[in-house]
């Protein structure tokens, strides 16, 4: 196919978007997309070192990357911008790299962590039995998947109440859960404490955590992958980052610090810690009222839990799309539904992915939320964070491919601002990635069982599923090559006329 014909098929896509994000939106599908509390139990897992890496974490890669984005976002706004920073900086191969990774962790997540997160609320707030009976676990994940699925197929212009209202729940939950903190110190005092604060020469902890951290960071550029569905991406997608960023960052530090204090060191679980350490608060402070209590917060953790993997979808999904109709992938995947202007192909088969990827975790696992949750994990974190690799970089690419392009924001400092906001990114998604496909590396338990499995299972069963990824991408690539559009950023052609983005 011509590169006008390509063009031509992308414009007529494109052409079914209909625009219905505002700022007010936007700043809450970036807090639905980054606040999510499947993580908060494991980072609090690793002890009140585990706050002094959150805080570090945040200075060093949460305020560069939100920099990053504001740039980026603000100067590309097409939709599936993801993919298109990388493709215009560095071509179609490393384009599909970034969209397979990018896209298929989302559904791995969702029939993964987010859906074993979700029993295992149930289990402790609503008293139900499901956990180690794999029968139940996957009825609730089929229908926990396929809610997601159908919300996502819906048009954006009325599923945009999904991630406004979990990103509402969520901060409620925080909020509620930072009163009832203060209230069961002052009433019983707590169990737990913050000594070990600051790390010493044992870097297993950071070792432990960091893949966890950056995980919990990362989704301030998912918005702009419906660039094209929004009113005026150049001014809201720099103020819904610099909104957000603060909202995460308190909806994070908050429960993090109360679920160290309100349990002891024995009780902190990476499943069920949040949910624990609401059930203690509770149960100090209102008395009888805790057990109808439970349902309610058990209720909004679940929900809470269901908008973040909509949310995640909404974007991921998007870019998936656009990443085959431009040549990354096969160009089936990337047709969206003229009733509802969402990519129906690639929701679907998100959904198919996450409940096949849910029955098999479940099996390996033999039901036991505990593993399910920490192989499924490790697996997840490693594909996301991968892709950022070449995200980040394209900031600096992009700068010297397309000087003129009109950029609404600039990373403060110059040529030297971006170079250190791009080093300390992909140090720590680096990090993030090593950490998480080989945990307890440069330690002690680095050959030690992980998940309820040996080593060389763990080791095998993730390296293996990552290669399995990788390849997936050569044959995406191979396949949109016959389709390939080369030309640059298709949305900003009136203000720039750039070199073709290489191959």
């Amino acid at each position: 196919m011509g590169d006008s014909a390509a063009v031509a098929e992308l414009a007529s896509e494109k052409r079914k978007l209909k625009k219905s994000l505002l700022r007010f939106d936007l700043i809450f599908f970036t807090v639905s997309a980054i606040l999510v509390l499947d993580t908060i139990s494991q980072s609090s897992s690793f002890g009140a070192q585990a706050v002094f890496w959150l805080v570090v974490s945040g200075v060093t890669f949460l305020i560069p990357y939100g920099l990053i984005t504001a740039e980026l976002g603000a100067a590309f706004p097409t939709e599936g911008a993801t993919y298109e920073w990388v493709r215009l900086a560095y071509g179609h191969f490393s384009g599909a790299v970034v969209s397979v990774l990018y896209w298929l962790s989302n559904p791995i997540w969702l029939g993964g962590t987010l859906t074993a997160t979700a029993i295992g609320a149930m289990d402790l707030a609503w008293g139900t039995k499901l956990s180690g009976n794999i029968g139940p676990e996957i009825v609730i994940g089929f229908f926990f998947i396929w809610i997601a699925v159908i919300m996502n197929i819906l048009s954006l212009k009325y599923m945009k109440w999904v991630p406004n209202a979990g990103a509402i729940v969520r901060l409620g939950l925080v909020a509620l859960f930072a009163v009832l903190v203060i209230a069961t110190g002052f009433g019983s005092g707590f169990k737990g404490s913050l000594s070990g604060f600051f790390p010493g020469a044992d870097i297993s902890i950071l070792v432990g955590v960091i893949g966890v951290l950056v995980f919990q960071w990362i989704g301030f550029e998912l918005q702009t992958n419906a660039s094209e569905e929004m009113e005026n991406p150049q001014k809201d997608i720099p103020r819904a980052v610099y909104s957000s960023g603060i909202l995460v960052f308190l909806g994070y530090a908050v429960p993090i610090v109360g679920i160290i204090l309100l349990l002891s060191s024995k009780d902190l679980s990476s499943v069920t810690g949040f949910i624990s350490a609401y059930q203690v608060a509770v149960a100090g402070t209102l008395g009888g009222a805790a057990t109808f209590f439970n349902y309610i917060v058990g209720a909004g953790v679940v929900f809470a839990l269901l908008s973040a993997g909509t949310t995640w979808l909404m974007g991921s999904d998007r870019l998936m799309a656009i990443g085959a109709l431009a040549g990354s992938g096969p160009k089936q995947l990337g047709y969206f539904s003229g009733r509802f202007g969402t990519p129906i192909v690639v929701n679907v088969l998100s959904g198919i992915i996450s409940t096949v990827f849910m029955v098999l975790a479940f099996e390996l696992t033999s039901g036991n939320l505990a593993a399910f949750f920490l192989v499924v994990l490790g697996l997840v974190i490693s594909t996301t964070t991968f892709s950022y690799i070449l995200i980040f970089p394209a900031l600096i690419t992009l700068r010297r491919k397309y000087p003129n392009i009109r950029r609404p924001f600039v990373v403060p400092g110059g040529n030297l601002g971006a170079w250190v906001c791009v080093v300390l990114t992909v140090f720590w998604v680096a990090a993030a990635t090593l950490f998480s496909l080989w945990p307890g590396l440069f330690t002690s338990t680095w050959n030690g069982d992980k998940a309820g499995l040996s080593r060389f299972n763990f080791e095998l069963a993730t390296l293996l599923t990552m290669a399995a990824l990788l390849v997936l991408a050569v044959i995406f690539w191979a396949v949109g090559r016959g389709h390939a559009i080369h030309t640059g950023p298709l949305t900003m052609a009136a203000q720039a006329a750039p070199a073709a983005a290489g191959d």
